[in-house]
């Protein structure tokens, strides 16, 4: 993930864009604000990581298992981790330390994991407004923010807003969940909105492994998006069936080349034995002209020889 300057680039953010990332809980919030922080640290762009549930180096130890690695970045000082449950107070007192540290920090990025923590430090009205300031002077201070919003695990599991409903106020909404299919639970994401940016609409599988964070290209079969072993098994008959087709394709060109070898070995022998009937008829018609030569010549000797058939000995 990343952000530009004054417009996005590579598929990434506008500098100073607010990103909702919602979903329910294991969805993987945390691990795409660690690659978003650590996208951002790459680039040399100063991050702060504001964590609401665990400490900063629980964070950094369990990002590791998927391949991100943020304890560099805090050595460099180019990443702050902070724990909120340092901070105690309302929703107002957190608003005014989260500005204050970023300012110290001179962060261009901002992390915030989760935001819907605000609704449990106040009123909801309070709570909300405080979520609405905050991404006001984000824009106004051109801090790129990512908030994650957890839902509540045993409500509907359709595609709801944050606690603080602050998706209508976010320029990217990104939104998280798991499709159960043959017993298995698997990660989706999708993107509901992205003001300003292309995006896509399909749902992808969401891949985590110690390599990192990986999106599945979308795989559908019978008009129903698969993931995880039902797509392993769909991928792997395919490419059994394509093994086959292949394999029978070779042997039919095999049988084509070897049928193509004895017709022209067939156009070959029938084109010699044209060639020889075409001489042959050549010969005879050469042997009969000689022939019809020789036997007029032979006629004239005779009747030379004969005398008595010469024109002048007949005059007389």
């Amino acid at each position: 993930m990343s952000s530009g300057s004054t417009r996005c680039w590579a598929g990434g953010y506008y500098r100073g864009a607010s990103v909702l990332i919602t979903g329910f809980p294991g969805t993987a919030k945390t691990t795409l604000s660690g690659a978003f922080a650590e996208a951002a640290c790459k680039r040399g762009e100063r991050t702060m990581f504001v964590s609401f549930d665990s400490d900063g180096t629980e964070v950094i130890r369990n990002l590791l298992s998927v391949g991100i690695r943020l304890d560099r970045y805090v050595k460099s000082g180019v990443l702050r981790m902070i724990s909120a449950r340092t901070i105690s107070g309302s929703a107002e007192t957190y608003l005014v330390r989260i500005k204050t540290l970023a300012r110290e920090h001179r962060a261009r990025c901002l992390v915030i994991d989760p935001v819907s923590t605000l609704s449990k430090s106040g009123n909801e009205l309070t709570a909300h407004s405080v979520a609405e300031r905050l991404i006001d002077w984000s824009k106004a201070d051109g801090t790129t923010l990512i908030c994650t919003s957890l839902l509540d695990e045993m409500a509907s599991q359709s595609e709801g807003g944050s606690p603080l409903q602050i998706s209508t106020l976010a320029d990217t909404w990104i939104h998280l969940n798991y499709l159960v299919q043959a017993g298995e639970r698997n990660r989706g994401m999708s993107i509901i909105k992205s003001r300003g940016t292309a995006h896509s609409n399909q749902v992808r599988e969401l891949i985590l492994s110690d390599k990192g964070v990986t999106l599945a290209d979308t795989y559908t079969a019978g008009g129903e998006v698969l993931m995880g072993t039902l797509r392993w098994e769909k991928e792997n008959a395919e490419r059994t069936a394509n093994e086959v087709t292949e394999v029978a394709a070779k042997l039919k060109r095999v049988l084509l080349d070897a049928e193509e070898a004895v017709l022209e070995v067939r156009a070959k022998s029938l084109q010699t034995e044209l060639v020889a009937k075409q001489v042959e008829k050549a010969l005879l018609a050469r042997t009969t002209e000689i022939r019809k030569s020789e036997q007029t010549r032979g006629r004239a000797r005779m009747g030379e020889l004969r005398g008595t058939d010469s024109p002048a000995l007949r005059r007389k």
